[in-house]
């Protein structure tokens, strides 16, 4: 309404002037026009004065010789997501009714500043399972400028496992090894060769709950190759049972069996991965496993003695879509005695992603899961979900 009331206005003060604009010489109103462009043009010099007075200003108050907001970077991602899943109980995947489901998948917010020349900070707020926001990850960087080492601490998810896909669906593997805590780490690279070693206070009660007793260390190569690249990764963790998805299976079985301490023995998980690029096609592998069983004096993890394992192959091929850019995906996933994390033994998978604008995707996958057998504790039986995401990052 406000707009169409100006529209209006400006036409009627047109209509009002225009047999006195038609009676104006083409000198009268050149000069007019000129007056008008010279006044427009101090007044523009003079804003571009204050604006530069008012950072100098600002300058002077943080000590800093540019604006603090050059020294803070802002950025997010929102993903919306609808799916139908063949079966519709989230407590029974493979049973029930089919279900259909729309929501806020994924909402991250994340905030980094340069406090020094070799100190920064970084905080992620996410919503989470019962969507209340909290935080994610926060912590300092300590590092030379465009140097080769750095010093991490605080809380962020350690570089056990790289979990790398271009699905909707998170691999099987992220879900048994991925293991965010208070850290500590160290991490150098040189001529393609990286590596870290890190430390950290995990959750369970091994003991010491004041003891630093869990850490690990990874070694990486990433280097070009003729039309592509590759990145290959090892890494160790020296307790397993540390990751977000074991960790959650154990505290259900310590609190279900009445048990204080859920065992004193570390259970020591490897990985290995590697991603391939070549043209238009990039592959991802990767492969991630306990070393030992868990027993949890006298509680099995889903089967006495069980070494939970997970893969994952992955294939991408990058095309033109109508003028956009468009990525179609396939994969097929496994696990080993893992019925205790709810994971399929098998899942295929095929996905469609495609760039909408700058930062914007719009995706939408195809999952099969296979349930462990009867024999095994799972039910024998296939789960069917499709999904559709609309994804923004900014």
């Amino acid at each position: 309404m406000k707009s169409r009331t100006l529209i209006v206005a400006g036409l009627a003060a047109f209509v009002w002037q225009a047999p006195a604009l038609a009676q104006e010489s083409v000198d009268d109103r050149l000069s007019g026009l000129e007056r008008r462009i010279k006044y427009l043009e101090q007044r523009v010099a003079a804003q571009d004065e204050m604006i530069v007075e008012k950072d100098r200003q600002i300058a002077e108050l943080t000590g800093r010789e540019d604006a603090w907001f050059d020294a803070v970077e802002i950025g997010g991602v929102i993903e919306l997501e609808a799916a139908y899943a063949s079966h519709g109980a989230d407590d029974a995947p493979y049973e029930g009714d089919p279900s259909t489901t729309a929501e806020l998948a994924t909402l991250e917010l994340g905030i980094a500043a340069r406090i020094h020349d070799w100190v920064g900070a970084e905080i992620v707020v996410k919503n989470d399972d019962e969507d209340d926001i909290a935080i994610d990850e926060t912590f300092l960087t300590i590092a030379p400028p465009e140097g080769a080492w750095a010093l991490q601490t605080g809380r962020y998810v350690v570089p056990f496992g790289v979990y790398e896909t271009n699905m909707i669906s998170d691999p099987v593997t992220l879900d048994l090894g991925e293991t965010g805590q208070d850290a500590v780490m160290f991490a150098a690279e040189s001529g393609g060769l990286y590596g870290s070693v890190f430390a950290f206070n995990g959750d369970l009660n091994r003991g010491d709950d004041e003891t630093i007793d869990g850490f690990g260390v990874t070694l990486g190569y990433a280097m070009e190759i003729e039309g592509g690249a590759i990145d290959a990764n090892l890494s160790w963790i020296n307790d397993l049972g540390e990751s977000g998805g074991v960790n959650d299976v154990i505290d259900g079985l310590v609190e279900e069996n009445d048990i204080e301490e859920p065992g004193a023995d570390n259970v020591p998980g490897w990985a290995a991965s590697v991603v391939l690029g070549w043209g238009d096609v990039t592959l991802i592998g990767e492969y991630l496993t306990a070393l030992d069983g868990f027993e949890g004096d006298g509680i099995g993890f889903g089967s006495a003695g069980a070494e939970p394992s997970a893969w994952t192959v992955e294939a991408n091929y990058g095309f033109d879509l109508g003028g956009r850019d468009a990525t179609a995906t396939v994969g097929y996933q496994g696990t080993s005695e893992a019925t205790a994390l709810e994971l399929p033994e098998n899942r295929s998978l095929v996905g469609l992603s495609v760039g909408m604008a700058e930062g914007v995707a719009l995706s939408t996958e195809w999952k099969r899961d296979e349930d462990y057998g009867e024999a095994e504790g799972g039910t024998g039986k296939s789960a069917d979900t499709v999904t559709v995401q609309l994804a923004a990052e900014f």
